[in-house]
């Protein structure tokens, strides 16, 4: 596993060098055309190994493009997926809740740093990052003992009003923040620049896949570009809504939602490049009715 770093670092946007270990980084893997692979989370092990958090529909994609590279560094990859699970735990009182449960001094994680605790007597995976935008936790037990980890948090959590959350509310929390989601918002037809990704992409660093493809758009200008819009009247957004300026169609909308926070609707979305500047009244068709929109910056909701 030497190769570990000078391996990923070829194949991701950002540089692993400059990450500090004990941290994760935010990141994204391109094809050559500069293409969204995958967007992912890795963490810089002290033992020197990488763990890479990928999407999971992208996992097989993920597992075959990180081999089809291998063949000049000396690596080892695996795949450990169905050994392992993940529990977010997010909000205001993630660190006191998870306190309860460990002796390591939790406050000394800062965000995007991970450590090993110890929680209930067992070694666990545990890192300050989230999807919500909110502080907290995201734990890493193995697969066998997640369910008993599971209710131990909502067991020490239920004097703070901890409950258990599904996919439909971490959506909207990602929304609001503005985070992108696989699939919805990004794909490998879409570049980072035209997703407003530019600052993840560390185009100084001497080579990685799909840098060159994205110098050459960067010079060559895009032709679309994703925008945050909230809605000026009444309605809710979703994907496949058409984007309209004077009646012509110029996009379609990625994620959109109600936004329990702002009580109005919101969305993402790719429009022609000209009709994306913060402010530019826009409509989205929803049922048939063009609803009158204006272009937003990202994110929606700021605490405070």
């Amino acid at each position: 596993d030497e190769d570990a770093i000078p391996f990923i670092n070829k194949l991701i946007t950002t540089d692993l060098e400059k990450l500090k270990q004990g941290y994760s980084q935010y990141t994204l893997l391109c094809d050559e055309n500069g293409g969204i692979i995958d967007d992912l989370l890795l963490y810089k092990k002290p033992d020197g190994s990488i763990l890479l958090c990928a999407n999971a529909i992208n996992r097989e994609k993920v597992i075959v493009w990180l081999k089809n590279h291998s063949s000049n560094y000396n690596v080892e990859i695996r795949d450990i997926t169905d050994a392992t699970a993940q529990i977010a735990l997010q909000g205001q009182e993630a660190q006191k809740i998870l306190q309860k449960l460990t002796s390591t001094n939790l406050s000394e994680i800062k965000r995007f740093a991970f450590a090993e605790i110890n929680f209930d007597g067992i070694t666990l995976l545990v890192s300050r990052t989230g999807y919500t935008g909110e502080d907290g936790f995201e734990i890493y037990p193995p697969a066998s003992i997640a369910e008993s980890v599971w209710d131990r948090l909502i067991a020490t959590g239920a004097a703070s009003g901890l409950k258990p959350a599904g996919i439909g509310a971490r959506d909207t929390l990602r929304l609001e923040m503005g985070y992108l989601l696989y699939g919805n918002d990004i794909a490998q037809k879409i570049t980072p620049l035209e997703a407003g990704m530019e600052r993840f992409i560390s185009f100084e660093k001497e080579n990685f896949i799909g840098r060159d493809a994205l110098i050459a758009q960067r010079q060559n200008g895009i032709k679309m570009r994703l925008i945050g819009f909230e809605l000026i009247d009444k309605g809710i957004p979703r994907q496949g809504c058409k984007m309209l300026a004077k009646g012509i169609e110029i996009g379609a909308v990625t994620s959109g939602n109600m936004s329990p926070t702002l009580k109005k609707g919101i969305g993402l979305g790719y429009v022609s490049v000209g009709y994306d500047k913060i402010g530019d009244e826009i409509a989205v068709e929803i049922r048939g009715k063009a609803v009158l929109a204006k272009v937003v910056s990202l994110p929606f909701y700021r605490k405070g």
